[in-house]
């Protein structure tokens, strides 16, 4: 395998941070679950325990269990996922990933390396699932084999060891143990070893191989305790003892899911389903648990023979004090971020999504979870798919457990056990609310995924009840998902997996006890122009009272919604988004998850393999593009998106955690107070355009000189911080300049002023 490079911190931190489009002030800060530990390390001459996770790495003191430091993808490692963790004879811990990435910290400079040669290969799987130490070389387990790789020069040495004895060729290997200069591998067709002196290693017949039951399918741990070797797989736990291959003498372990085994002191400690156990080589048949039964994944040991446990659900557990604590750093309950909201405050919800997940906010500061653990009351389940924040309510939305609400510190949950919310046939206490939206008088309002009633769409009347609303015979087996509404209090409707598919409209036109004059209609997919539209998958209505449609072919805009309830037979037709490029306007193609729009109008789009499309208010402009080859976000599929209208922070959902950036779409002020330039002074030649912060809706700014000259004048986007886009390519002469601010009356004024250094 030839080494395809190593890159320097700066240089990645220089990409990570680099500005690319339309003036943006760009700040990227990545937000993740780091409870999921993969691999622990303990660095003891400075008091360390490292901890690898599915969200990162962090660090802790090993005697107080403070976390010390977090390092994600923006603040080191090459990728989120981190699967193993080794320090080398040189001070530097590595980190592999689960891309295939090394990222190597050297403990005393605190400067990263990156290897990239694994990721960059043509191997199916890449992951890095073990790392063991020997003299001067790290032996690298992958999802194909093994590599040898030098601690010296990170060179690669030898071919990957692909074949193990007579075990099945590239088999993932997932567990490495040198004792004695002997290598041990588990793998996920059988167990392997290999002298490591004199010998090739790329020579199969070097390796010794055994793959009889249990041992002959998803091997996960070898150890060498008291001249046994002891491996388990997923289905038992065998042992050698240098002459003959034993059952382990126990029936609660011997067929039992044997996730890692580990000598600490004089014991030998395993992990068996979700118990932790330990033995003595006097007698194996006698275990004792040592930890009540929970989710763990690894066993590490502390320099004083005591334990480390690390879990997939409480981070990593240490004994403080003679009790074992379990530590993680502040963050979300989970990886998964499946819809987003921002509510009056400033402060972000997130639903999760996921089975067990629940649903998160964030302060800015502090990660706060609600599961049926924290929370009793927030209902049966923590399958929480949507989100909903406004008015100074938040709506959360079960899927299977009812609707959720929010106010203060109040939780109040509604099911069909103690309100009118329908369940579906066959289950009346599964409540399967879906999507949601608050009308221009504060009403919420919400759809059911399947409803035993006829009724998807309901809104709530201020107590425990709900109003239903029978289906047209247009929608009558839908699965209504996402809402929008309108200035006209029509609710625009994602009508999803089930026929008919398209979009939905209603309007109740105010009387929402009064069906009979009640307005609706549909957009079957076949009504988007172009063909090639079979799933819609989100709605938004922006700052214009234009509807706009994500589908798996684009984006569509219904310019004129009102139309569609003055005559529904005669309903505005979508139009296709359409970029202009060049002096063409090319039709946007891609498949669409989601999108939202910030205080500018600007519209944030998320695709399912493309990253996210920042486009201009009108929808004619590609602002920006974000994806995982040209910026720090965590996935090309985008799951939900929310920007902060308090700090315009662009927040940005995937599977794999949440990504934020730093953005200029920050609501205006109410009246001008500080007007507060920057850079300034003002370097010129520069390579960024001057920022103008302080602003009210709708500023018109001039830029003068002190004795009353106009150099340039132009209107704000209508947020707190405009960009004079010519500040750079404008003659200005060093000296100090004025910004006077006004609104379009001129009532109101602010005033700032800058300086230039020309070069």
């Amino acid at each position: 395998m030839n080494r395809l490079g190593i890159l320097s911190f700066s240089l990645f931190l220089l990409f990570i941070l680099s500005s690319r489009g339309n003036s943006q002030v760009e700040l990227w800060e990545t937000f993740s679950d780091m409870k999921t530990i993969n691999s622990i390390e303990i660095v003891s001459d400075r008091n360390l325990i490292y901890c690898a996770s599915e969200g990162g790495l962090f660090s802790l003191n090993l005697n107080t269990g403070e976390v010390l430091k977090k390092y994600t993808n923006i603040t080191g490692l090459a990728t989120l996922s981190a699967k193993s963790i080794k320090v080398d004879n040189h001070g530097r811990l590595w980190v592999g990933s689960g891309d295939g990435s090394i990222s190597i910290l050297d403990l005393s400079s605190d400067n990263w390396t990156y290897i990239f040669d694994i990721k960059n290969s043509t191997e199916q799987d890449k992951a890095i699932y073990d790392m063991e130490l020997y003299e001067d070389f790290i032996f690298v387990a992958t999802g194909y084999g093994i590599q040898k790789i030098s601690t010296s020069d990170f060179s690669f040495v030898d071919a990957p060891y692909y074949k193990f004895g007579y075990l099945t060729e590239r088999s993932k290997v997932t567990d490495i143990k040198i004792s004695n200069d002997v290598i041990h591998v588990a793998t996920s067709t059988g167990y392997a070893k290999a002298n490591l002196i004199g010998t090739n290693l790329n020579n199969p017949s070097t390796w010794e191989a055994y793959n009889g039951s249990p041992l002959n399918i998803d091997v996960q741990a070898v150890e060498v305790y008291n001249g046994n070797v002891m491996v388990g797989s997923k289905t038992g736990l065998l042992y050698n003892n240098g002459s003959f291959w034993l059952i382990y003498p126990n029936s609660t372990v011997m067929n039992a899911n044997i996730k890692d085994i580990h000598v600490v002191g004089q014991d030998l400690y395993f992990i068996s389903n979700t118990e932790i156990y330990k033995t003595n080589s006097s007698d194996f048949s006698v275990i004792t648990q040592v930890i009540p039964s929970g989710a763990y994944t690894r066993i590490e040991t502390l320099p004083d023979n005591t334990p480390v446990f690390g879990t997939t659900d409480k981070g990593v557990l240490v004994r403080i004090n003679n009790n074992y604590v379990d530590i993680a750093p502040n963050g979300p309950n989970r990886n998964s971020f499946d819809n987003l909201s921002i509510d009056s405050d400033g402060i972000l919800w997130a639903a999760g999504g996921d089975a067990n997940g629940g649903f998160y906010k964030f302060d800015g500061l502090t990660w706060t979870n609600y599961t049926t653990q924290t929370h009793p009351e927030i209902g049966n389940g923590n399958f929480f798919r949507r989100i909903i924040a406004g008015n100074g309510i938040v709506w959360a939305l079960n899927f299977g457990g009812g609707a959720t609400k929010i106010t203060g510190d109040q939780i109040i949950n509604y099911n069909p056990g103690n309100s009118n919310l329908p369940g579906i046939s066959g289950n009346p206490d599964f409540c399967v609310p879906f999507g949601g939206a608050f009308d221009n008088n504060g009403r919420f309002w919400l759809t059911v995924y399947v409803s035993n009633v006829n009724m998807s769409l309901w809104t709530y009347n201020g107590d425990n009840t709900f109003t239903g609303f029978t289906n047209p015979s247009s929608i009558s087996s839908s699965n209504l998902e996402n809402v929008a509404i309108d200035e006209f209090n029509t609710k625009w409707i994602v009508s999803g997996e089930a026929t008919p598919q398209g979009l939905y409209f209603f309007n109740e036109n105010g009387t929402v006890n009064n069906p009979t004059d009640d307005i609706s209609g549909f957009y079957n997919n076949s009504d988007f122009p172009g063909g090639g539209v079979t799933n819609i998958n989100d709605v938004i209505v922006d700052g214009n009272n234009e509807v706009w449609v994500a589908t798996n072919n684009g984006i569509f805009i219904i310019n004129n919604p009102r139309a569609a309830i003055v005559n529904p037979a005669q309903k505005p037709a979508p139009v296709k988004l359409r970029l202009i490029s060049g002096n063409l306007a090319v039709p946007f193609t891609e498949v669409c998850n989601t999108l939202t729009k910030d205080v500018l109008n600007q519209k944030w789009v998320g695709t399912v393999n493309n990253g996210v499309f920042h486009i201009s208010s009108d929808g004619a402009t590609l602002l920006d593009q974000y994806n995982v080859d040209n910026s720090p976000i965590l996935s090309n599929e985008i799951t939900s998106i929310a920007v902060n209208p308090k700090d315009g922070v662009a927040y940005f959902g995937t599977l794999k955690g949440l990504s934020a950036l730093k953005t200029s779409a920050i609501e205006p002020l109410s009246e001008f107070d500080e007007i507060v330039c920057s850079p300034n002074p003002l370097i010129l030649p520069s390579a960024v355009d001057l920022r103008i912060d302080g602003l009210i809706e709708n500023t018109k700014l001039m830029i003068m000189t002190l004795d009353g000259r106009i150099i340039d004048e132009f209107d704000s986007p209508g947020g707190k911080i405009a960009t004079w886009t010519n500040s750079r390519n404008l003659n200005l002469a060093s000296g100090v300049y004025i910004v006077v601010a006004f609104n379009k009356d001129g009532s109101k004024v602010g005033k700032g002023k800058f300086a230039v250094i020309k070069k």
